[in-house]
């Protein structure tokens, strides 16, 4: 795609910054959107000076989930097939595709959470590697609302199973400070910092071995729910080409002579 409309994609130096900008409809998202966060997330993976990247909505919300109003949008239609599972889950332009691409990414992603992280919202920031959330920002499983059913929506990487049942049964919302004591969101900053915050963290992660750091990522998403055995199987692998790059010979050699690596993401 050459340009977007439902999104912006930026480059700050080596940190890339999506935003979902739908702001009116408090980011809901929609088929094109879906479309158009795919093709962004693909550049900054080709993209060798991206090392980072944060994602995050414009105006006072992250994202509200699937736009209720109406998924369609012009030029970019509904999957209608009959197999509904099949339209829910694996259509090229849902939420669904998007956390897979995003979890995939052989860079660390970071959610930058202000307001609303509801429904697909909060399977998107979920997705993330890491969260900085707004003390603005609020997470719900919302479907129960409307008589629509909902599953686990990645939570049960991260929160007890009645906490997961109470968010979807009763629909209720999670403020910033209790999803920091869940462990949902790894910091809370005051509204005006999140920018900031997230930059700077961004950062802080851009300016390290990239690809160990995508392997790690890598073998720790296919051995959460494993067995030991296949856990350490994963972790060797992900050793193994981590220490085919040439950040690993920079670490080593900055070991050596005690001083601070310097990174270049090969």
């Amino acid at each position: 795609m050459d340009t977007y409309e439902t999104i912006t994609l930026e480059t700050i130096a080596s940190v890339g910054r999506v935003s979902l900008n739908r702001p009116a409809r408090l980011n809901a998202i929609n088929v094109r959107m879906g479309y158009e966060l795919l093709d962004a997330l693909a550049k900054l993976e080709e993209d060798s000076a991206v090392r980072a990247i944060i994602l995050t909505g414009v105006g006072r919300s992250f994202c509200s989930g699937d736009d209720l109003s109406g998924l369609e949008s012009e030029g970019f239609a509904r999957s209608t097939g009959p197999d509904e599972v099949k339209n829910y889950v694996h259509a090229p332009y849902r939420w669904t595709v998007v956390v897979n691409a995003i979890r995939r990414l052989p860079k660390p992603v970071i959610a930058a959470v202000r307001g609303h992280a509801h429904g697909a919202g909060l399977n998107l920031a979920m997705a993330a590697d890491l969260r900085i959330a707004s003390e603005t920002a609020n997470f719900a499983i919302p479907f129960v609302k409307w008589a629509m059913a909902t599953g686990v929506n990645q939570l049960h990487y991260t929160l007890p199973l009645g906490i997961v049942m109470e968010m979807a049964f009763t629909g209720d919302s999670i403020d910033a400070a209790r999803a920091e004591r869940l462990g949902m969101v790894n910091r809370v900053v005051a509204d005006a910092d999140l920018e900031a915050a997230s930059m700077e963290f961004a950062g802080r992660l851009a300016n390290g071995p990239t690809r160990s750091i995508g392997l790690t990522k890598a073998a720790i998403h296919k051995s959460w729910l494993s067995d030991l055995d296949e856990a350490f199987d994963f972790q060797a692998v992900a050793q193994t080409f981590a220490g085919q790059t040439d950040d690993r010979q920079e670490g080593r050699k900055a070991f050596q002579e005690k001083r601070a690596p310097h990174y270049t993401g090969h």
